[in-house]
């Protein structure tokens, strides 16, 4: 059966050519006849079997018959609305039906200028939904479809707070489908409260699809790293999406390979949505050919000739796995999936000469086989601290790690000159220029010009201020007790 035998508007079948899809699939074959008669359904399909096309071409196909009035999608992760929001406004493109997306991350004053003129279809991750339903951005009652996309992962995200008030929000009487890799407990309980009487279809088995080859490595700790690099180097310019528990460890393995020289990006949920959007497209387009990615890739990501799935974590679930590998060989197209496996490390590699470890031994570079990476060290083997930085050089010379003061800092401190010379009060010499003679006093740096004239007055009068405080000072001919210096400051206006 094809897509113009299935009594699909012109308008669809047209588009559906465009974007080169001919035939259905399994899913698509099964589901679309059931939205289009109105029945609520719970599909449970495996990762990349034509999913979105299955409930968008529905949507589209209600919208058109005047069947419906609008159709919200809830997906979990932004990559996904977007991804979503993107298709069904390709397929419905000669339906001039406005598709809008909204997911957090981004501006939401803008995406609610952008729902201000109106929408037929919303895509939208479940909490911003809600946010811009308490501003009165979106009136949720008005939406007669709604469809629960990747539902498994929403609520693992734990979402389902959100989605359960989203569904106490609409109108009783209206469209519910539910689609999702797998159906468990959770899945369930929620069916069994807002899909009431839904049909269910299941396509296929629980299990990755047979044009997907898996292989298995097994390595060390130590190992991993080397063996990724060389998975790689056999499979050049081959588009390949690298798996990561962690932010951080998806973080230190991008690094790690550009210090080998090869190109990788990132993309993980700490990052801006600009920034995750970039990586995407640099990623689908062939600028970057290798991608280090936490989970948040591992649904409903959608790259053409995706070849190549590696796990360098292993996936904590096998729904998680299930997914992860489903990146590639998708809608029927080959793939291959390598999946790391950890081997603990035997007693004689672990107390062999040659384990890093041990390295410092034999001096050189400790690290290199390592995870971690060489930190270098100054002077009598001290360790170098990434914040404090290299140990600071003494005052008075060279210090004990061989930095020597003044090709560092001059004289070691701004408000000293250089050293001075002649004996010191303990009779050691000194070094530097000489002593200013007694009576050609430098005034200190932080006197101005009147405290200098002072002192020089004081200096030709004989007096200066380390004399005893009880001696008889010369006194003025004029008015008794009053000395030149306190006249002259008198007049300069100091009293």
């Amino acid at each position: 059966m094809k897509f113009n035998e299935m009594k699909l508007s012109e308008k669809t079948v047209s588009a559906l050519e465009k974007m080169g899809y001919l035939e259905p699939t399994e899913v698509q074959s099964k589901a679309i006849p059931d939205v289009i008669s109105g029945h609520n359904l719970i599909v449970r399909s495996q990762t990349g079997t034509g999913k979105t096309a299955a409930f968008g071409i529905g949507i589209l196909e209600r919208l058109h018959a005047k069947s419906s009035r609008r159709a919200l999608i809830l997906a979990p992760t932004r990559e996904l609305a977007v991804q979503v929001g993107k298709e069904i406004a390709e397929i419905g493109s000669q339906h001039n039906y406005k598709v809008c997306v909204a997911y957090g991350g981004a501006s939401i004053n803008v995406q609610m200028d952008e729902l201000s003129g109106g929408n037929d279809i919303l895509v939208a991750t479940p909490g911003r939904l809600l946010d811009l339903n308490r501003r009165g951005a979106v009136d949720i009652h008005d939406f007669d479809i709604v469809v629960l996309d990747e539902a498994d992962q929403m609520l693992d995200l734990g979402f389902r707070d959100e989605v359960t008030e989203i569904l106490d929000k609409l109108p009783p009487k209206r469209l519910t489908m539910l689609f999702s890799a797998t159906v468990d407990e959770g899945i369930t309980s929620i069916a069994s409260k807002y899909v009431p009487h839904a049909k269910m279809i299941e396509i296929g088995e629980l299990a990755v699809v047979s044009s997907i080859t898996e292989e298995f490595i097994e390595a060390t700790d130590l190992e991993k790293f080397p063996k990724l690099v060389e998975a790689l180097r056999k499979h050049p310019d081959v588009k390949t999406l690298i798996f990561r528990e962690t932010k951080i460890g998806a973080a230190k393995i991008q690094e790690r390979l550009w210090n080998k020289g090869i190109k990788a990006g990132l993309l993980q949920g700490d990052m801006s949505q600009a920034k995750r959007t970039r990586v995407m497209d640099d990623f689908k387009h062939g600028r970057i050919k290798i991608l280090v990615a936490t989970n948040v890739a591992a649904r409903g990501l959608h790259v053409e000739n995706l070849d190549l799935i590696i796990n360098y974590d292993a996936a904590q679930s096998d729904e998680i796995h299930l997914h992860r590998v489903g990146r590639t060989g998708r809608m029927g197209a080959e793939g291959k999936a390598i999946n790391f496996v950890r081997r603990k490390e035997s007693r004689d590699e672990r107390m062999g000469h040659e384990h890093p470890d041990f390295a410092w031994m034999r001096g050189g570079n400790v690290y290199e086989q390592s995870q971690r990476s060489e930190r270098p060290s100054y002077g009598r083997d001290r360790p170098y601290n990434d914040r404090r930085g290299p140990p600071r050089p003494s005052r008075y010379g060279p210090n004990e790690y061989g930095a020597d003061q003044e090709e560092r800092r001059g004289y070691g401190h701004a408000s000293r000159g250089p050293p001075r010379s002649g004996p010191s009060r303990y009779g050691a010499p000194r070094s530097g220029p000489p002593r200013q003679a007694v009576g050609e006093r430098r005034p200190p740096s932080h006197e101005g010009p009147h405290e200098a004239q002072h002192h020089e007055t004081r200096a030709r009068e004989g007096t200066t201020h380390h004399e005893g405080a009880h001696e008889t000072r010369p006194q003025h001919e004029g008015a008794p007790g009053e000395a030149p210096h306190h006249r002259k400051r008198l007049r300069q206006g100091h009293y």
